[in-house]
């Protein structure tokens, strides 16, 4: 039989009890009072067994516990927080009240309800916790003081200090001799470093109170990084290190963020990597993966050959002023705060800031961050845009630095370009003298041995200006190129870091004119039994241009069958097989657009027609939205005629080449990779990373099908376009066109067939990768 204790062992138990504990009768009357709550109280046990509860209750708080009570004991749901620890207030014997931590619980037996309380005073830890409260507001005040009075004074400092820099600029452009120019330089530098000081401490104690507020608007990514290289051009350039930056395919154009903040991160990260880079150079590099149809993981990595940092160190230096050592600030300069403010930014952005580096070898942060993009185009459509007039051209770059020379052939590849690229001077020499010709030579300034100026002048007792105009690329401040293009030396030249479109614009200016200097424009030749054999189809609306049209085909020895709008061109092609398409963009009933969504649809492979767009708008841009329709090329009205021809023999030469691109891989851009890695295995690193890639990408593509996401369905095949275009998957190509134009007008009529195409030319695309690299399965 279990031992059980009697009423004296319980009664003993309860007195000795720390707490004070106490039941009360259905009634609210203290039938237990223990020695504990004695203490507390400062009642006997006999003076208020029998009384009222609300003895011990604060008269402001009787009524409300009254209520709670009531529907504890009545099992209310929500009075059920009873049974657990809470905190509640009492008053004592002489009139003081407490803070007191209660459990009470509900027991009883033949009808009879009893609670019990066991409560502890908690009159020492509100106190604390009081004083911590006050001191936690009286720090906050004084951090807000502080703030304000450093935002304050920043104004005061600084519009003195903007005076001081607008003024000795104004000076530096008057004429003062050399020693007044070296002193006024040395007055603004200084002012330059104390207003980023001012700056840097303003944003901290921003931070601190957590008043740094950030916009949120569309940000063009290429450009918020070539503004951010641009303010650290120069200092790159004073330390002859070379600059660029690189945005991998798949980057988004735009994102919804702060542009300024982003922009201070960059430069933050740039000018301490110039700052502790003395030889090589310093690159940032953009990638993104995408994690649904509108948002994207972003990685701006800014990585430079400099000291590098030891591991032990590498967390310290994003702490409020600190370095790495007490003589990098002797050596270097700086506050230590510029870290500590861009991982700061990068968290309040939503992201992070990391650092990898090994002494001696050099440092890469990593600033991540998660954005929404503004509209499904990428970063890398400016670097697609094919002309006319860079288009098939072979082009040299000379550059003593493989990163640039990767960066520079690759934009060309994607401009449609050929060539090669030369480590030095001697080699583009003997390329130039030895080699296939040149339609034009991109040449660094920069280089060892023969410098940019020397290797053109050397390049020029071989070819001459008409035939081989030279680009020079050099480091902001440095004058000589411009004498030297003065001279007629250079046909252009560019400011390192180079801006993809500044390069673009140049090169279609360098060889518009080589092209119009070398001979006049005339038709460019078919074999006249070629011509003959080409079926042509022009859908034109006006009667007048048809006729037009009619005649120069006819010059040019084409003949063509003639339809007026869409509609007829789809009946005319049920009867006949045209291989090119001249087509008017603005038609009645159908016009071009629908037209070439359907042809495209409805042709594939080798069997699809060549579709020249015509347009008398020539807007910016309208090249572009032709292309990205799906049409091969664009002509604009009025039509000369040896645009016309030139388009014509394009096309016949395109027709071939898709007849040859059944073959699955374009051998061509094959050569071309391995001729751009070098060292690098640049080959080998595309195609591991296209058989990693790609049936990812072919599940996004399914599943944006089947549940008919148009925009993911054309941002996910315009980005796996990129990756078939970059490794010249031929048989890859049409299916994926086709299924990009379908989401952009929202079609999913025959998207499972394409889908299928698709997975068919990537299955034969792999096996053909995989005997060029076995290492990639």
């Amino acid at each position: 039989m279990p031992y059980s204790l009697n009423p004296d062992q319980l009664s003993n138990i309860i007195d000795i009890a720390e707490h004070a504990i106490l039941c009360t009768d259905e009634s609210q009357h203290i039938i237990l009072f223990n020695r504990g709550a004695e203490r507390m109280f400062g009642w006997a046990a006999s003076e208020v067994v029998g009384k009222s509860l609300e003895l011990l209750i604060p008269p402001r708080y009787r009524s409300g516990h009254a209520a709670r009570v009531s529907a504890f004991r009545h099992g209310d749901t929500a009075a059920r927080r009873m049974g657990e620890r809470s905190t509640i207030y009492a008053v004592r014997k002489d009139g003081t009240e407490f803070p007191a931590e209660a459990t009470i619980s509900k027991s009883g037996e033949a009808g009879q309800v009893i609670l019990t309380a066991i409560l502890q005073d908690i009159s020492e830890r509100k106190a604390y916790e009081q004083e911590l409260e006050q001191a936690k507001e009286t720090a906050e005040a004084a951090v807000r003081a502080k703030s304000m009075f450093l935002a304050n004074m920043s104004h005061e400092i600084r519009t003195p200090l903007n005076a001081v820099i607008g003024m000795t600029s104004l000076l530096l452009h008057t004429r003062i001799d050399e020693e007044q120019r070296d002193y006024t330089e040395t007055i603004r530098s200084s002012s330059e470093a104390l207003l980023a000081v001012i700056n840097d401490l303003l944003d901290y104690s921003k931070m601190e109170v957590g008043r740094l507020d950030l916009e949120r608007h569309p940000v063009e990514i290429r450009r918020c990084v070539e503004d951010a290289l641009d303010l650290v051009a120069s200092s790159a350039g004073d330390k002859h290190l070379d600059l660029a930056y690189i945005i991998e395919p798949g980057v988004p154009a735009t994102m919804l963020s702060d542009a300024a903040r982003l922009r201070q991160i960059l430069v933050n990260l740039l000018s301490n990597a110039i700052k502790f880079t003395h030889h090589g150079e310093v690159v940032v590099t953009i990638s993104a993966e995408s994690r649904d149809a509108n948002t994207y993981s972003l990685d701006f990595a800014v990585r430079d050959t400099g000291i590098g940092i030891p591991e032990h160190s590498q967390e310290n230096i994003f702490r409020s002023f600190t370095q790495v050592d007490p003589s990098t600030t002797r050596r270097y300069g700086g506050t230590g705060l510029g870290l500590t403010i861009s991982r700061r930014l990068a968290e309040i952005m939503g992201g992070s800031l990391t650092v990898h580096s090994e002494v001696g070898k050099g440092s890469t942060f990593t600033l991540s961050l998660l954005a929404e993009a503004n509209d499904d185009q990428l970063a890398e459509d400016v670097l697609r845009d094919r002309s006319a007039t860079v288009e098939g051209k072979r082009i040299l770059i000379v550059d003593d630095n493989t990163t640039n020379r990767r960066i520079l052939m690759r934009q060309a590849l994607l401009w449609g370009m050929e060539g090669l690229s030369a480590a030095s001077a001697a080699e583009a020499i003997d390329l130039v003298r030895h080699g296939a010709p040149f339609d034009v030579a991109v040449l660094d300034m920069q280089m060892p041995d023969m410098d940019g100026v020397r290797l053109a002048a050397e390049l020029r007792k071989i070819r001459d200006r008409a035939t081989l105009p030279l680009v020079l690329l050099t480091s902001v401040g440095h004058r000589q190129a411009g004498s030297s293009l003065d001279g007629g030396m250079f046909a252009a030249w560019l400011n390192k870091p180079i801006k993809p479109r500044a390069l673009l614009d140049a090169l279609r200016q360098v060889l518009s004119k080589r092209d119009a200097t070398a001979a006049p424009p005339r038709p460019a030749a078919v074999a006249p039994g070629l011509a003959a054999a080409v079926d042509i189809l022009v859908v034109e609306d006006n009667t007048i241009n048809q006729k037009v049209l009619r005649q120069l085909l006819r010059h040019l020895g084409y003949q063509a069958d003639v339809v007026a709008n869409g509609v007829e061109a789809m009946t005319a092609l049920e009867g006949r097989h045209y291989q090119i398409i001249l087509m008017d963009m603005q038609m009645p009933e159908m016009d071009g657009f629908e037209l070439t969504r359907r042809l495209r649809q409805r042709f594939k492979g080798s069997d699809s027609p060549y579709i020249i767009a015509m347009t008398a708008n020539a807007l910016p841009g309208d090249r572009e939205r032709c292309l990205d329709a799906g049409m091969d090329e664009y002509i604009a009205k009025p039509i000369e005629l040896h645009v016309l021809s030139s388009a014509l023999v394009a096309a016949i030469a395109r027709l071939a080449t898709r007849r040859r691109d059944d073959a699955v891989l374009s051998h061509a851009r094959i050569e071309q990779l391995r001729a751009i890695g070098e060292d690098l295995s640049l080959l080998d690193e595309v195609v591991a990373s296209f058989i990693a890639e790609v049936p990812q990408l072919l599940e996004k593509l399914a599943s944006a099908a089947t549940a008919q996401d148009a925009p993911l369905l054309a941002s996910t095949a315009h980005y796996l376009q990129s990756s078939i275009e970059f490794v010249g998957a031929n048989r890859m190509r049409l299916p994926c066109t086709n299924l990009e134009l379908m989401g952009k007008g929202e079609n999913f009529d025959d998207a499972a067939g394409q889908l299928q195409d698709l997975a068919l030319a990537y299955e034969d695309t792999r096996k053909a990768l995989l005997e060029l690299n076995p290492a990639a399965d």
